[in-house]
């Protein structure tokens, strides 16, 4: 179905966010006043924004977005790259095309622009792969990255012609994100979703893909030089080089269940990922210790009374 500027557009993007349980949007230009509009529902839970400080200047995007989004238990990222306009249920299903999330975009307002959206349902592999691939590589907008634009922005006077950029590069902060810890229960199943996607359901596929992003796995690795890559990028991410050493750091060089799930609580910020934490943080912890122990000798898992427990024993030679 085509979604028409003047005709259905804005009445299309209202009702599909309403008749899902969460929304990714992805805008390079964003007033707050469409977001409002639009997001009546409370159903958007992550946004994806170009945030160029030219825009910001310019007024074609709000920075007021991120107080909205501290409110309203959004994640708000920023990404120079993104061009791309659409609205993603986090499943099969996505709205997309030409219109901005603002007045006179997807909003319909005065004199509007000519856009045209269309719906997909049943989105395979690569395009889920894909949002995820843009969302891992985005910048998470902490306090401090909010703080560093808003200066610039205020302190950049109108009319100019060279106007500041910031990159889009990943910071510190990103790495401690909840959708930075791997989603796929095991190293074994994540290459067999890799090797045969189509086999997946729409949660293994979430799952699969999202760790493909997060660890940049390239495409058609064979079995040996998948798991060497993968062991790599497991084992130089700062969360957990980070875990690791606090571990090893510890009294008894281990930690039962609840340590760390305190220790992740306490390092992480909660964005949405392809597993809620509230509801799967048990199954999220035992991800870890499988990933962990199967691409670190050094350390083991195993349950002596009531608890799982994590154990650096580091091996000789």
């Amino acid at each position: 179905m085509l979604h028409k500027s003047g005709i259905n557009l804005e009445d299309k993007a209202i009702q599909f966010t309403e008749n899902n349980d969460s929304i990714t949007l992805f805008s390079a230009y964003l007033k707050l006043e469409q977001l409002k509009i639009i997001n009546q529902s409370k159903k958007i839970n992550r946004i994806i924004v170009r945030w160029e400080i030219k825009d910001l200047c310019l007024k074609v995007s709000d920075i007021e977005l991120y107080n909205y989004c501290l409110d309203n238990n959004i994640a708000l990222y920023r990404n120079t790259r993104i061009h791309l306009k659409a609205f993603w249920n986090n499943a099969e299903d996505v709205i997309f095309g030409s219109a901005n999330l603002t007045g006179r975009g997807i909003g319909e307002r005065g004199k509007y622009n000519y856009e045209l959206n269309g719906s997909a349902n049943d989105i395979k592999y690569e395009d889920i792969a894909y949002f995820n691939e843009i969302i891992i590589n985005s910048e998470y907008v902490t306090l401090n990255l909010f703080e560093e634009i808003k200066r610039i922005v205020d302190q950049t006077e109108l009319p100019t012609i060279v106007y500041p950029k910031i990159e889009t590069i990943r910071n510190q902060a990103d790495y401690f994100l909840l959708s930075n810890l791997p989603m796929t229960e095991t190293v074994e199943e994540l290459y067999e979703g890799y090797c045969s996607p189509d086999n997946l359901d729409i949660d293994e596929i979430n799952y699969v893909s999202h760790d493909i992003a997060l660890y940049n796995i390239p495409k058609k690795l064979d079995e040996s030089s998948f798991y060497n890559y993968t062991q790599e990028a497991f084992n130089s991410h700062p969360f957990i080089t980070k875990l690791k050493e606090h571990i090893k750091n510890s009294p008894r060089k281990s930690l039962n269940y609840g340590r760390v799930v305190r220790w992740i609580q306490e390092n992480t910020t909660t964005v949405p990922t392809p597993r809620s934490w509230e509801i799967k943080q048990d199954i999220i912890v035992n991800i870890l210790y499988s990933w962990i122990c199967a691409f670190d000798d050094d350390f083991d898992w195993d349950t002596p009374v009531h608890t799982q427990v994590i154990f650096y024993n580091p091996q000789s030679g």
